[in-house]
């Protein structure tokens, strides 16, 4: 059983545009989550990341009409998809439009990760109830946050991958930036620990929103919350 919530919202962002994009959907065996943001400073980064959304949907659409449940054939098929996305971004728009993204794939007792850039996914893992964060950012340094990785803008984007296994439950967070500069993690683990043991991931993304927001939510936020259970 798979129970999923999420929102994207403008934030208190001067662009008063929302780069960010999400994308969720699940079979009730598998699932498929997608957080994109449009990188900051980049021209028309609204259209990289709904163009990612877009590209990973078709994906999933083709897993299911295949009844595809291998979890690497589909890391494989959303990768091809990406693939393409890059490459169509690259050739409508240069180097002046680009995207993060970071895709959860989850089965029965199973989940990948895909990702380029700097947008994150956390877990809180099955019996051990350990948070730990599944991504780690394509940055330069942590002081400036200089992405090193991302769809569009880059000759050839690299995306990494972690396949898990988990027993029992598990609980995901999958966010961009907007999120997790504006929370503190102990409040992100806390809302992880919200959905896994409650399987409430509707009050775990209220909570790191508003807490976002009372911290000055000064960028595009969105977030995505997954409860699994085998």
């Amino acid at each position: 059983m798979i129970s999923s919530y999420g929102f994207s919202e403008i934030g208190n962002s001067k662009k008063n545009i929302n780069q960010d994009a999400i994308f969720y959907n699940d079979n009730g065996v598998t699932g498929i989550f997608v957080v994109s943001d449009g990188v900051g400073g980049m021209k028309s980064g609204e259209v990289a990341s709904s163009k990612v959304c877009e590209k990973i949907q078709t994906a999933w659409s083709t897993v299911n009409s295949n009844e595809i449940s291998d979890i690497k054939e589909i890391v494989s098929v959303i990768k091809e998809k990406l693939t393409e996305c890059h490459e169509e971004i690259l050739s409508e728009y240069g180097n002046e439009c680009g995207a993060t993204v970071v895709v959860l794939v989850v089965s029965i007792g199973k989940c990948a990760v895909i990702w380029a850039g700097d947008s994150r996914c956390y877990m809180m893992n099955g019996k051990s109830g350990i948070f730990t964060a599944l991504t780690k950012d394509d940055v330069e340094n942590e002081k400036d946050s200089k992405i090193t990785n991302a769809i569009g803008f880059f000759s050839t984007p690299m995306f990494n991958t972690t396949y898990l296994d988990y027993e029992g439950k598990a609980s995901f967070l999958l966010m961009s930036d907007g999120i997790y500069k504006y929370v503190d993690k102990e409040s992100i683990s806390d809302a992880a620990r919200l959905s896994f043991v409650y399987g409430k991931v509707q009050k775990a993304c209220e909570n790191l929103k508003n807490e976002a927001y009372k911290n000055g939510a000064g960028d595009n936020l969105s977030l995505i919350a997954v409860a699994a259970l085998v």
